[in-house]
């Protein structure tokens, strides 16, 4: 078979009935560019720019690579050169790019395969310009990554795909330039690491930035319920903002700590900065008020506004008797007297 015998037009057999298209004994699939432009997005979005690119380049490897023993077990080329062109070809065919080698040299016992061309329209540049604009690097991940995958394949040892130019970057038109690692300078550095990062490092990159994200998230929980001790005896904790499930666990768990830590006899609720106050936010408060009591600490709850005031009685909310006065002042100035009497 030549390579000018590809066809796509009468090598596909469409099967409506069972849901397949076939192309040999392959299933293909076809989808909308817009639902692989925003896969692309999920992933710079959620993963950023190193590991999105490194997923992307190592899939198209693992296509070309495997496209190349899919394609070699089912047709018989009439040449190496058929061989080899059929995967720039199969490309063009699918829609993905109009691929189109400009040179090519290999020999295997010499370890030796330089290749170079031009692609058109391809879908990679075409959709980062509609959803990020113009890049400062070429952006074809997935097409060097397939092109290193194929020639690879082909040619039974490693190669690297570079895109020397890119119209995302603003260059006339993308360009594809291959050759073994050992040949490639510095320039190749970026296709280099995106392909040489394993399954194990992809993992441990995705876990470092789950961590990240964790720490950064308790970080932010912590600055939204400070404990804070403002006399001797006795601690301060400002409430700002809703008070979910998750949050009042952090704020009970904080509040004890800093109680055990500091000995503290009295605490201080200010909730000034709540807006709104439901059954839950009310439940979570009292949780708190009553766990403090079981450590022998007196509660104080102060900042309840007119507005929140007249929320819970329309709730029919109670307290359970937890001691409320106006201000932050009014509470310091409770619990210090506290403190006296219990002194004398």
């Amino acid at each position: 078979m030549k390579v000018t015998d590809i066809d796509l037009r009468k090598m596909l057999l469409f099967e409506p009935d069972s849901g397949r298209l076939l192309l040999g004994k392959e299933r293909y699939l076809l989808f909308r560019q817009e639902a692989f432009a925003m896969l692309r997005k999920v992933l710079m979005d959620q993963l950023g720019p190193q590991l999105f690119r490194s997923i992307l380049s190592q899939f198209g490897y693992r296509c070309g690579y495997g496209d190349y023993a899919a394609l070699n077990k089912d047709f018989e080329w009439d040449s190496e050169v058929d061989r080899m062109g059929a995967g720039p070809v199969m490309h063009t065919w699918e829609g993905i790019v109009r691929a189109d080698p400009t040179f090519l040299e290999f020999d295997r016992s010499r370890g030796h395969f330089h290749m170079k061309g031009t692609w058109k329209n391809s879908y990679e540049a075409e959709i980062h310009l509609q959803q990020f604009g113009p890049s400062q690097a070429a952006v074809c991940h997935t097409l060097t990554g397939y092109a290193s995958g194929w020639c690879s394949a082909f040619i039974g040892f490693e190669v690297v795909a570079i895109e020397p130019t890119c119209i995302a970057r603003g260059d006339s038109i993308c360009t594809f330039h291959i050759q073994p690692p050992s040949a490639w300078g510095p320039e190749a550095a970026p296709w280099k690491d995106s392909l040489n990062t394993t399954d194990y490092s992809l993992s441990k990159e995705l876990e470092l930035k789950i961590a990240t994200i964790e720490h950064q998230a308790q970080a932010i929980r912590e600055l939204a319920t400070p404990v804070i001790e403002i006399w001797d005896d006795i601690l301060a904790l400002p409430i700002i903002g809703q008070l979910d499930a998750e949050r009042g666990a952090d704020l009970l768990q904080s509040t004890l700590s800093a109680i055990t830590n500091h000995n503290a006899k009295c605490v201080i609720l200010d909730i000034t900065g709540v807006e709104q106050v439901d059954t839950g936010t009310a439940g979570q408060i009292v949780k708190v008020v009553r766990a403090a009591e079981l450590l022998g600490t007196r509660c104080v709850l102060t900042g309840v506004r007119s507005q929140v005031a007249h929320t819970l009685v329309g709730l029919g909310i109670e307290l359970g008797g937890v001691r409320t006065l106006r201000t932050l002042k009014d509470g310091l100035r409770d619990c210090m007297k506290f403190l006296q009497k219990g002194r004398n």
